[in-house]
């Protein structure tokens, strides 16, 4: 039999399930028999009800015909599942209908409906009627029709699904009365348990999974056919109800049932088996031979039947007992059974161990491969009361880590305990670009099986949380929020609006819920349903939070988790996303915002949180340098936070092809002063009750990497200088300056990082299709005993332009700029206007003005409608003001074409990992890098340029403009790009 035992098969399995449905009804009847069926049964309305519970969107339709004839029309017309017959079972001459129906259409079962209380003898007669499939009995109680259908789905989908695990109930009885009243209370319990489940599903798919799962029930009328069902489903079978007097071999048999009994205790020793009977003289046997027994002339027979099937077939909570019947307590659900396992007493624990008790349960929640573990714990091997408990609670933990692995869970009904390896959906809608990467990378981390791959690491992402769009949509309609927005606001009034408009109340409720259980401080992250996609990434554009979550206070940590959210939601409508949306010439109202909230990465160092490394890592190297290849791919790797490596500062950059190769430096002291000398880190106690503000680097501290030597976490990541000796020592022990190296990481190897980068990315491009670049982060616990983490924290497709086709250069044609190392792909025209720095009133530092003045003339061209090419010092986008300029996307989102120009004291390296050159690739923008002094690898005619006709000057920056068009060149296979005078 096949199990069900990988979730993500088990989703994917979930069409397979249930294949034959009942949703066209042919009922024959007299007029009045349907209207009594229609109306004093609400026969529509009832089957709508119990469907619509469930939310099946398979609700059966009758059509009602008067006659043979009738029918035999109406099935011309129109596909028929299911035939209901309310012909006069007196009349015998009835059955000559539904004789012919059958002959003509063999393959639709034939239900008889009765009013009359059936003889042995008629319904001896009946069974020789080889089309009637099942015949009922009509006693007003309208469940009856439900339970036919069900039954008849059953009947039609138990050999298929029974494959899948699918569990059934058998039901042995020869009274059509009384099957038709027992029928209905299984299938009500059935329902109800099925129902429960759901509540408790991970996500959608789960709860549909559940209700195509539910067990099915089986019916037979003689020994023969109960024992040709048991030995074909015996491993599937949750027990058997059955009554004492049936046919056996084609006799009436007044003790059959304990004949089957005996046959079933030999095949299947611990299966719930209820005898039932109206003879008392039965109940005195089954009560010698220890058999579950109940008596059908009881007035308590009904509520006897439910509460034994609750108690034997693991429906409902869990009842935890001691062996003497005391109640100790009860699970509703997987997570509260774990929690009290715990903590239970060694008597009972042995009690419902030994018993199958705890498999049981399972297998009624089709849960069958936790199920066939805990079946017949064998107590002499597993030995004491403790090992027993420790088995079980391994099982459960890795059910648990199975069933969240590489998932997106509901959170609704969401415990604790399932919150702690999940990516959890709060609200309906889109993921949006960055949580979907985010998800879909989390289920190939589980499918490719690299979350325990490596030695000394796991693999995985920190627990996620995200709102999916609706709940923006709602938010920004429940507060009018679009007519505030269409008097132009600034961006604060923006943030301040936003941040005091309540966010829908379920979201509050989920929110409230959330920082309950998380306690470590959460990053809040835009993720939009533009962002990350594989034409146009939005990377960089929209902002991120970190909420400190650190208050004793949980509804203060609630209003900076709200404010975070709210805040993101207002950053779709600042000045750089709108801007960059028109460059790409697409409307923002097109735009909806999901938010991502993750934990964030880090360890704890006195009142100071972050991690031991950030990184990112691309598939595709622009700028490789000998041995290396453009598809050796690149990494950049920072101590502490990420936001240095996003941002453009100083980092360490090495491609995992060659991780042991060197940055290209002079020596080490060149080495020492290029290298990061500082990191990120967020003050927990200082931020603890921090109001938050719309500038998200309200909360983040800048350190000296000496202070990640008094922290201790510069073991794995850290080397020194010796000035003594001007040599660099791979390791933090020695005396002097710390550098932030990574070499005990990357040429000893300590952790398998660049492994895991390595199968990642090339996870991720294989999966994409395309070039890709991925953030991660490394978790270091300082104590040794818990594993280092590698968390998987974005993916997103790289826009490169070097697939696109090869442009040819004419260096005969005179250029005032060329370079080999460029970005973009195309020829460039209709450029008039260039923007730039002036080169002999620089200063860096007035970066900060520069960018200023930058913003004025660019607010100018895009008045006009103008594009240009913008030419400065440094880095462009840097935020790290000492390594250029550090504009902003709409202080430059005039410029086509960006020209960064090193001097003899700024040369930093292109950040080319960085929001800011993704956005740049992804609209078609064109970039060009001069090296100083390096003639080989570019020229830049500032001669040329500076007798150029100026339209406008502020004191650091020009704007030129002529009548003939610029025309640039990039080819993005040989990166080398011309502008022509």
């Amino acid at each position: 039999m096949k199990k069900f035992g990988d979730m993500k098969a088990r989703f994917l399995g979930i069409h397979d399930l249930m294949k034959f449905r009942v949703t066209e009804i042919l009922l024959i009847s007299t007029e009045y028999d349907a209207y009594v069926l229609e109306e004093d049964g609400q026969l529509a309305e009832q089957i709508y009800h119990q469907f619509n519970d469930l939310s099946i969107p398979f609700i059966p339709r009758i059509h009602w015909v008067a006659n043979g004839e009738d029918a035999c029309e109406e099935l011309k017309t129109r596909a028929i599942h299911l035939i209901i017959t309310m012909s006069r079972i007196s009349d015998m001459s009835s059955f000559e209908v539904e004789t012919k129906i059958h002959k003509a259409y063999p393959d639709i079962p034939i239900v008889m409906l009765s009013y009359d209380r059936l003889i042995p003898e008629m319904i001896a007669r009946i069974r020789k009627i080889s089309c009637i499939n099942r015949v009922f009995h009509w006693s007003g109680d309208n469940r009856v029709l439900l339970a036919i259908i069900k039954y008849i789905e059953d009947q039609q989908n138990v050999e298929a699904d029974s494959k899948l695990g699918v569990q059934a109930i058998l039901l042995v009885d020869d009274s059509p009365a009384y099957y038709s009243q027992i029928l209905p209370i299984i299938y009500t319990e059935i329902l109800t348990q099925t129902r429960c489940l759901v509540l408790h599903a991970m996500n959608i798919n789960h709860g549909l999974l559940r209700v195509r799962l539910r067990p099915k029930i089986l019916l037979a009328e003689t020994y023969e056919e109960a024992m040709a069902i048991i030995s074909k489903y015996r491993y599937n079978l949750l027990g058997v109800i059955s009554d004492v007097r049936f046919p056996m071999e084609g006799e009436l048999n007044p003790l059959a049932g304990f004949e089957l009994n005996q046959r079933v205790r030999e095949m299947i020793p611990d299966l719930p088996f209820l005898l039932q009977s109206e003879e008392l003289e039965n109940a005195e046997r089954a009560i010698a031979l220890h058999l579950d027994f109940l008596n059908k002339n009881s007035p308590n027979l009904l509520h006897n039947l439910r509460t034994y099937i609750l108690e034997n077939y693991g429906f409902g909570s869990f009842v935890f007992k001691y062996p003497d019947g005391r109640v100790i307590d009860e699970a509703n659900d997987i997570t509260s059974l774990e929690r009290i396992i715990r903590d239970l007493p060694d008597e009972s624990l042995y009690y419902h161990a030994t018993k199958n008790h705890f498999s049981r349960w399972f297998r009624a929640r089709v849960e069958v491969e936790v199920a066939d573990k805990l079946r017949f714990v064998d107590t002499e091997q597993v030995g004491s009361a403790s090992d027993i408990r420790a088995y079980i609670l391994k099982v459960l933990n890795d059910y648990f880590r199975k069933y969240q692995s590489g998932l997106v869970l509901d959170f609704e009904g969401l415990s604790k305990k399932d919150m702690e390896n999940a990516f959890i959906k709060l609200g309906t809608g889109s993921l949006g670009g960055k949580a979907r990467g985010v998800a879909y990378m989390n289920v190939m981390i589980a499918k490719a099986q690299l979350v325990d791959k490596y030695e000394d690491m796991k693999v995985k992402v920190p627990r996620s949380f995200v709102i999916g769009s609706d709940v923006f949509e709602k938010f920004i309609e429940e507060n009018e929020l679009y007519s505030f927005l269409a008097t132009n606001p600034t961006e604060e009034a923006i943030a301040q609006k936003f941040t005091e408009s309540p966010l829908p109340i379920a979201t509050q409720e989920n929110l409230r819920v959330l920082t309950q259980h998380i306690k470590c401080p959460l990053a809040v992250r835009s993720s939009s349903i533009l962002e990350d996609s594989r034409i146009l990434p939005f990377a960089g554009i929209y902002n991120t939070y970190v909420v400190p979550n650190s208050h004793a206070d949980y509804e203060v940590r609630f209003n900076q988790l709200a404010d975070a959210v709210k805040l993101v939601y207002a950053s779709v409508f600042y000045a750089a996303p709108v801007q960059y949306a028109k460059n790409a010439d697409i409307r923002i109202e097109e735009e909806k915002m999901a938010v991502l909230i993750q934990e964030l990465v880090g360890e704890r160092y006195g009142d100071l949180y972050y991690p031991a490394i950030s990184g990112v890592a691309q598939s595709y190297n622009f700028y490789p340098y000998y041995p290396l290849q453009p598809e050796d791919g690149t990494v950049s790797l920072a101590l502490g936070l990420g936001k240095a490596i996003v941002e453009g500062e100083r980092v360490y950059r090495f491609s995992p092809a060659y991780p042991k190769l060197n940055p290209l430096v002079s020596g080490p002291k060149e080495y020492l002063n290029k290298s990061q000398n500082a990191f990120y880190a967020i003050n927990i106690e200082e931020s603890a009750d921090i109001m938050l503000r719309a500038d998200e680097n309200y909360i983040y501290k800048k350190l000296k990497v000496s202070q990640a030597y008094k922290d201790q976490s510069l073991e794995y990541t850290g080397s020194t200088y010796s000035a003594e000796n001007d040599c660099i020592y791979d390791n933090v022990y020695q005396a002097g300056p710390k550098l932030v190296t990574f070499a005990p990481i990357l040429k000893y190897n300590r952790l398998p990082l660049t492994q895991i980068i390595k199968d990642l990315l090339s996870l991720g491009k294989q999966s994409f299709g395309t070039d890709v670049e991925i953030e991660f982060a490394v978790n270091i616990p300082k104590d040794a005993s818990k594993p280092k983490e590698f968390n998987f924290l974005q993916i997103r497709p790289m826009v490169v332009g070097r697939e696109a086709f090869q442009v040819n250069m004419d260096e005969s044609i005179e250029s005032w700029c060329c370079s080999k190392r460029t970005i973009g792909n195309g020829i460039y025209q209709y450029i008039h206007d260039i923007i730039f720095v002036d080169p002999e009133t620089f200063n860096l530092q007035e970066s900060v003005q520069i960018s200023r003045e930058i913003s004025e003339l660019n607010k100018r061209l895009f008045k006009e409608g103008r594009r240009c090419i913008l030419v400065g010092f440094g880095r462009m986008g840097t935020s790290d003001r000492w390594l250029g300029i550090p504009l902003t996307w709409e202080q430059m989102s005039q410029a086509l074409i960006i020209v960064e120009v090193d001097l003899k004291n700024l040369r930093p390296e292109p950040s080319l990992g960085s929001h800011f050159f993704h956005n740049l690739t992804a609209t078609h923008m064109g970039y060009f890098h001069i090296q100083y002094d390096n003639e080989a690898e570019g020229i830049f005619d500032w001669d040329w340029l500076l007798k150029q006709p100026v339209l406008q000057q502020t004191k650091y920056v020009k704007l030129v403009r002529r009548q003939e068009a610029f025309q640039v060149k990039i080819d993005g296979r040989s990166f080398k790009g011309i502008i022509y005078k």
